[in-house]
């Protein structure tokens, strides 16, 4: 039986930069992808606010985040983490390392064990999910398993009692992240397994399948090979559904186009009005979108009308793409600003040709102008089958509502889910602050969002990184379309 994504949970923790350790760029497309996999009803099935994308977070974000989530689940739990494994000369004990994270010593990074711990005994005598899956994606992370020898053998010591995990090494091995692939070794083939699916397995992928698989995989390459450990069945929990076995040998999501659109209920700022709901998780019309493009949450503005949103803003990496193409020529840096008609001086700042700066992969694009994002997502839409235009003010407002009634936007602060002035106050990669209710990221804080108004001409919501709780709620219009912000990203829009 697969786990019941309405009772389940996931935290998928990914450290892709550091100040003193090398940067892993794949391992934040590790953590956007397998979210979305995740949440995709054809795969896991699990509502946005269930699945939990923790990047470059501190230690307490992540231990308490693992907390939460094994409290609250009454099926299983999922806890995934990518990035440098440490080792601490002294116990010789597994350490995940952290942005700040150094060689040595050991409090700059969180102990496995103590990540453990919190699986195994949430605080306050809440109870804790009756299954739980820890999958590992660092160097030594065998060392998690304290001496696994061969197949099922559990090491008492440090085995999540009614568990499987899954490492992606042995103790003695280091991880691979193979420069110029878009994930790290590991994490790329659990992705392809689960996006494809397995013709010869059941309709539902256990743990101890994708093991076997993954094994296989890796051998063929001559890359480090997994490790598991079993307590109490853990090896036939199946969180995935085996996408190769849908009817006539088609995909089991063939021919869906989009989940069915469900109603929002109560949420903590306000009971959701009659006739507007938004559907979850994201889907794009014809399938899943490439990975250099956005994704896409239908969001339901009335019974009679659905729109297109983009979960986050259009990021760095994103917009490269789009720049990479030669058709697309005309709008890098140097040949934008030297036509002067559609940016501005400080159009794409930091950028060189197609190249945006070191470490930003993920974050929103930033200083754009009206008519880039335009051209970006004409292009964008062309490649999707969707076309795809910037929101009208109207649809953002009732998007970052979200159902909700009253000065929504409190809940939203109380709630963690903005990065403005008094939070983080820095611009931060798509997905480190919680989605709101409707599974939408960033639409308040981070950067503001390039939509129309009702005459097609461009205006601001949402506030930045630096903007004031008390200014989060203000309407903005740009000096001209041409102007180019280094707090102003945008997002995509377009009519099912």
């Amino acid at each position: 039986m697969q786990s019941d994504p309405a009772r389940s949970r996931a935290v998928l923790i990914g450290t892709p930069t550091y100040t003193e350790l090398g940067a892993l760029p794949a391992v934040a497309n590790n953590v956007t992808r397998l979210r979305e996999l995740c949440c995709d009803p054809g795969a896991w099935g699990l509502a946005g606010e269930r699945c939990r994308a923790l990047r470059r977070a501190s230690r307490d974000e992540i231990l308490r985040a693992v907390e939460e989530a094994t409290a609250e689940a009454t099926d299983t739990v999922l806890v995934y983490y990518a990035g440098h494994g440490l080792v601490d000369p002294h116990t010789g004990e597994l350490h995940l390392a952290l942005s700040g994270s150094r060689r040595g010593p050991s409090f700059t990074a969180v102990r496995y064990e103590d990540l453990r711990s919190v699986l195994l005994h949430p605080s306050d005598g809440r109870p804790t999910a009756p299954r739980k899956v820890v999958i590992l994606d660092c160097c030594w992370s065998g060392l998690a398993l304290d001496g696994l020898m061969q197949g099922a053998q559990i090491a008492p010591a440090v085995a999540v009692e009614g568990a499987y995990v899954l490492t992606a090494t042995p103790a003695t091995r280091q991880a691979l992240a193979p420069p110029g692939e878009t994930y790290t070794a590991f994490t790329g083939e659990l992705i392809r397994l689960i996006e494809d699916g397995v013709p010869e397995r059941p309709a539902l992928l256990s743990m101890s399948a994708l093991f076997e698989e993954l094994t296989a995989a890796l051998t063929a390459k001559s890359r480090p090979l997994p490790q598991q450990s079993i307590r109490q069945g853990g090896g036939e929990i199946c969180l995935f559904r085996n996408r190769a076995r849908g009817p006539a040998g088609q995909r089991a999501d063939a021919g869906v186009d989009a989940p069915p659109r469900v109603p929002v209920g109560a949420t903590a700022g306000g009971t959701a009005p009659s006739g507007v709901r938004a559907t979850s998780p994201a889907r794009v019309p014809a399938g899943e979108p490439e990975p250099d493009l956005p994704q896409l949450v239908p969001v339901a503005l009335s019974e009679t009308r659905t729109v297109w949103l983009g979960q986050y803003p259009v990021t760095h990496a994103q917009f490269g793409v789009f720049l990479r193409d030669p058709a697309n020529a005309r709008w890098r840096p140097a040949a934008a600003r030297a036509a002067g008609t559609d940016v501005d001086d400080n159009y794409l700042a930091g950028w060189s040709g197609a190249d945006f700066p070191a470490g930003r992969a993920e974050h929103p694009v930033v200083a754009v102008s009206f008519p880039a994002a335009r051209a970006y997502l004409a292009w964008a839409g062309r490649r999707l089958g969707v076309p795809l235009r910037l929101p009208a003010a109207a649809e953002w407002e009732l998007a970052a509502r979200a159902g909700r009634s009253g000065e929504w936007w409190r809940a939203e602060i109380a709630a963690g889910r903005v990065n403005f002035l008094a939070s983080h106050g820095a611009l931060t990669p798509v997905g480190d602050f919680p989605p709101n209710p409707y599974n939408i990221g960033d639409l308040l804080g981070n950067v503001w969002d390039i939509c129309v108004d009702d005459t097609g001409a461009p205006v601001l919501r949402g506030g930045a990184y630096d903007t004031p709780a008390a200014r989060l709620r203000e309407r903005l219009s740009p000096r001209s379309p041409v102007e180019c912000r280094g707090n102003v990203g945008f997002r995509c829009a377009g009519d099912m």
